[in-house]
């Protein structure tokens, strides 16, 4: 961000101190050459056309751009962008684009009808269309973005955000998929990720439970009721003795205000309870349909009969496959040819205890 500061204030320099002026009529002109504003075909008045084309060998500034602004290093523009503005550093534009930004750093614009691509980062107010950055993007409200780290939506989302770590926006009608997703409001659509924040409808409870592939086990549900995330922990006490780790998804539908049905995909991974000789491997994959029943707002109880799909490896020393993680023996087993893991299919149940 640093880099980036220097950059601005070199430009500032080199375009005379003041980005954009208050110009409301504009000639126009087909070509426009720079060197480094003002140094050009038309020196400080550049700020006042309208070119088709307009070929900037380090900085250039203009006003109106119907076609093609190309730079090496920035692109300065004073009202709109009609077609496409391509530089080795960045891009800003004082009004709209209506076409292509694409910055080597950043590209900066009022508003976004189309795409703007930056190795960095990208900043509208209104986007409709792609924002694509290496680490952010910001605007007022935004049809999709993408980026390498965050997006910050300080508006409305109206289809997708994606992210490396962070998503944010105030009222979501799309998809949020990042590491951390926070938003006010889902108004139609669902957060996917680690951790999901949403300040109005936000979904969490604790549940308690036994089963037979998790003797005793914890799990803290988060998100919304439409889409949450499963972080299980817990113990086998019967065969091997197991710590248990699990992440999954779930869904919680309301079938009556007693009753609920609670489909939920959740991936367990068991460890020797010593941590250190860790010789086999077991991941099993369950597929639950809980029927949960409300005792009272904040305490149900739930019943979730389940089928998995296991993976066990010997890795290749020794002759028994994974852990025994359950008194139920699986439904079958499949050996592939000259394979170090095995795989299984079977069924499982678990009893719960919610604490909402």
């Amino acid at each position: 961000m640093k880099t980036l500061k220097i950059i601005l204030t070199i430009t500032i320099i080199l375009t005379g101190g003041s980005l954009f002026s208050q110009e409301t009529t504009y000639k126009r002109f087909p070509v426009h050459v720079s060197f480094v504003y003002p140094v050009g075909i038309h020196g400080v008045q550049s700020v006042s056309y309208t070119y088709d084309f307009s070929l900037n060998i380090l900085t250039g500034h203009t006003g109106n751009i119907d076609g093609c602004a190309i730079g090496s290093l920035i692109n300065i523009n004073q009202g709109y962008i009609s077609g496409c503005q391509l530089a080795g550093i960045g891009n800003i534009t004082g009004g709209d684009v209506d076409g292509l930004q694409v910055g080597g750093i950043f590209s900066m614009a009022d508003n976004l009808d189309g795409v703007q691509i930056s190795g960095i980062f990208n900043k509208c107010a209104e986007a409709e269309g792609l924002q694509l950055a290496g680490i952010l993007n910001t605007s007022a409200s935004s049809d999709a973005a993408i980026a390498g780290i965050a997006n910050i939506n300080a508006g409305d989302q109206q289809g997708i955000q994606l992210a490396g770590i962070l998503n944010q926006a105030k009222a979501v009608n799309g998809v949020q998929i990042g590491l951390v997703n926070i938003a006010d409001t889902i108004n139609k659509g669902i957060p996917i990720g680690l951790v999901s924040i949403v300040r109005n409808g936000f979904y969490d409870e604790f549940v308690f439970s036994v089963a037979d592939y998790q003797n005793l086990g914890v799990s803290y549900k988060l998100g919304i009721k439409q889409f949450y995330t499963i972080y299980s922990v817990g113990m086998n006490l019967f065969e091997d003795q197991l710590w248990v780790a699990g992440l999954g998804f779930g869904h919680l539908h309301e079938v009556t205000p007693k009753f609920s049905v609670q489909p939920e995909i959740i991936c367990y991974t068991y460890y020797p309870m010593d941590f250190v000789r860790r010789i086999r491997d077991t991941y099993i994959g369950h597929f639950k349909l809980g029927i949960v029943k409300s005792l009272s707002e904040t305490i149900a109880v739930s019943v979730a009969p389940s089928v998995y799909l296991s993976l066990k490896s010997n890795r290749g020393s020794y002759s028994v496959y994974g852990y025994e993680q359950s008194l139920l023996d699986p439904l079958f087993d499949i050996n592939p040819a000259s394979s170090n893991s095995r795989f299984g299919f079977g069924f499982g149940l678990s009893l719960g205890l919610h604490f909402r």
